[in-house]
């Protein structure tokens, strides 16, 4: 019961700083490597002050606790987009849509060189979808590839891209080695 309460608070805890920092986890670990130990020691201290008082109403008087939790949290809000608003792609919730995605790969091959598989991840909600090579439309010479999605499956959030690439190479046994690419599509589904 108690560690079930716990990963509750933990849960909720992140999505309130990520809210509140206007950030998701993808972009966080993108930026530093791994969410910053001040953004954990911030969620931590939600936790404790949840854990401690279930009710939100207190016959206590509690205040504050200056250069706590605001201080931990404040040097990685994001105040505006870090990316120019004019090129990320705002869809409603309800509204299929495309995404079109290519990779660098070695010895100048294409994607449709090679074969893949895909996650469609949602960075709000860790919300995936798996896809196959078989599920995109290839553009123009094979170069990039579309996908579409399901934005009432996928649901309101930022959208990224994960896919796998077997890259030919003659120095492993089955003969190709794995590339994992991570991809922005640029895709935000809205309410």
């Amino acid at each position: 019961m108690e560690d079930t309460l716990l990963t509750s608070y933990g849960n909720s805890a992140e999505s309130t700083i990520l809210n509140h920092l206007n950030r998701t986890y993808y972009d966080l670990t993108e930026q530093y490597g791994d969410v910053p130990q001040d953004i954990i020691n911030a969620s931590l201290m939600l936790v404790d002050v949840w854990y401690q008082h279930r009710s939100p109403v207190e016959a206590l008087s509690m205040s504050i606790v200056p250069y706590t939790f605001d201080l931990l949290i404040k040097p990685y809000m994001r105040l505006a987009s870090a990316e120019d608003e004019s090129v990320v792609t705002y869809v409603p919730k309800g509204d299929d849509t495309k995404a079109e995605f290519t990779a660098d790969l070695p010895d100048d091959l294409k994607l449709s060189d090679v074969e893949f598989t895909g996650i469609m991840i949602n960075a709000d909600t860790a919300k995936t979808v798996a896809f196959t090579k078989a599920d995109c439309i290839m553009v123009g010479d094979g170069a990039s590839y579309v996908v579409l999605i399901n934005t009432d499956v996928m649901g309101v959030g930022q959208l990224l891209i994960k896919l796998m690439v077997q890259i030919p190479d003659t120095d492993y046994q089955t003969g190709y080695r794995r590339a994992v690419i991570k991809i922005n599509p640029h895709i935000q589904v809205t309410g």
